[in-house]
Order: structure tokens, then sequence, then C-alpha cells
């Protein structure tokens, strides 16, 4: 009750708050290969090598697949490719949260509703021109900050914290239209089997199916393997190059190929660490 009637207001009890979040975040050391490092320089290395191993380092791509001989025949997905409209960006917009933690800009949602007036003209002419294939200067629109949540009460190294990224607002916008043009599609477009993520589909609805699964082998009793697979960071793990194949494969258009490729290859990170931001890195 305390909190709901001061945790807001300018008082002793909302600074004591911030404090404990404050002291509650801050990564004192980090352990790497059997040593540990106190100091911020160190420490942002560390991190840095981290997730520049994981999101800025290419693989050499030896192999693809053949999709047209196991994969599902794509769909008609040129309306995607239609230019963007100011009543669609202006819906978009009026949903955005008007306040989440911004990224590297500080812009939040409520400055886009607020000043939508006087921005428009200027938004609507980047939106189109990247959807007409300039990228240019595009990576100044498409930065991120990357800040960590410890994963266990000991987190003690760069693995053991978990990466929440705080992007561009402009960049957020421009994805948030695209899959806000997407959705209607996605019923279709994604297997049935595919039951989380999808507006009227039930993700326990696979887990429910596990369950009865397992119950009736145990009432049959004959011999049965069930196996489960846990797939760690799914989405960092994917070849930009595999992705495209996939988006031409189902059918989407070459407008919207080259928006996702161009925000793609143009962002980039750096890990906050303690309140402060360390070295950028482009993704790969």
């Amino acid at each position: 009750m305390r909190y709901l009637k001061e945790g807001d207001a300018n008082t002793s009890f909302f600074h004591k708050q911030a404090s404990f979040r404050k002291k509650k975040n801050f990564i004192p050391k980090l352990f790497t290969d059997g040593r540990v490092v106190t100091t911020q320089e160190e420490k942002h290395q560390i991190l840095f090598e981290h997730f520049d191993g994981i999101l800025g380092r290419a693989r050499v791509r030896e192999a693809t697949l053949n999709l047209a001989e196991f994969h599902r025949d794509g769909m008609d997905l040129s309306v995607l490719d239609s230019p963007f409209t100011e009543e669609e960006v202006w819906a978009t917009i009026k949903a955005l949260p008007t306040d989440r933690v911004p990224g590297p800009d500080g812009f939040t949602g409520r400055f886009y509703i607020s000043c939508w007036h006087i921005i428009k003209a200027d938004i609507m002419a980047a939106l189109v021109s990247l959807q007409q294939g300039d990228m240019r200067n595009l990576e100044l629109l498409n930065s991120a900050y990357i800040t960590l949540i410890p994963k266990k009460a000991d987190a003690s190294e760069a693995k053991d914290y978990r990466p929440i990224s705080l992007v561009h607002s402009f960049a957020k916008l421009m994805t948030k239209i695209l899959a806000n043009r997407l959705a209607p599609q996605l019923n279709t477009l994604v297997a049935t089997n595919q039951s989380a993520f999808i507006r009227g589909r039930c993700i326990h609805d696979n887990y429910m199916l596990v369950q009865q699964t397992i119950k009736v082998l145990h009432q049959r009793k004959i011999s049965s393997l069930f196996l489960k697979l846990d797939i760690s960071k799914a989405f960092d793990s994917v070849d930009w190059a595999f992705l495209l194949e996939i988006l031409t494969h189902l059918g989407f258009g070459p407008t919207w190929v080259s928006i996702i490729s161009n925000l793609l290859r143009s962002a980039s990170t750096q890990i906050i660490l303690n309140g402060i931001p360390g070295e950028s890195f482009f993704h790969q």
C-alpha cells in the first residue's frame, strides 16, 4: 500500500527503493578463465568478447537446404510490399507503450504520440526511404543497448546474465509496422502445430498434448522413447543467409526481404555495465 501511495513520489521511501534496485543490478566482479576481474574496463572487455562472439561474428556456411524438396509451398505475400501509409504508421504509434525503457536515443512511445504533428513528415520520409532500399546512415537509427539481468542469485560469469535489448525508437517503430502487417497472415503461414505466439492459438495446447501422449504410452505399457529438445539461443544462432532463403521460399516479396536484410546488417549494440555503455559492435 505504501508503494502504491509513495512509490513515484519524491520521498525517502522512493530513493531507498531506487538505491536498492541500483545495488541489485550492480556487477562488482566477473569470473573468466579462472581469474576474477573487478575494474570497469576489464569487465567491459569480458562482456564485449562474450556478446560479440554470439552476435558480432559471422560463421562460414558450408551447406544449404533444398527447401522445395521437403518444405511447404510458398504463399502470395505481395500485399506486404505495398507502400506505407500515414494512417498505418499513426495507428502503430498510438499502440506503442508510452513508458517503456528507451533505447540509445532516449525517446519513448509518449514522444511519438505527443509530437507526431511535428515529426510526421520526417518519419514518413525515413520509412519510405527504407522501404525503397535506401539504407544510407541507417546504422545511426538502428543501434541498441543491452542491459543485463542476472539469471541466478550468484551470477558471476557473462553467461549468467540475461541480455535485454533496448532498441533505438525508429528501428522499434519500423519492426512494429512490419509485425502488424504480417500478423493477419501468420495463421495460414505458420503450421498449426506451432501453438505459441500466434493470435487465436494457445501455448498450452502442445503442453496438454505432451501430457496426454505420455499418459497413453504409460497405459499401453509398450516400449517407447520420448525425446525433449531444448533449443538454446534459437534466433541468435540462425544464419542470416538461411533466414532470407526461408523468407523468399515462403513467398515474401523483394521489398520485404530487402527491409529485413538492411535492418539486420545495420544493427549495432553496446553493453551497459553498471550504467555505462561499452564499445559498440555490429551484428553479423
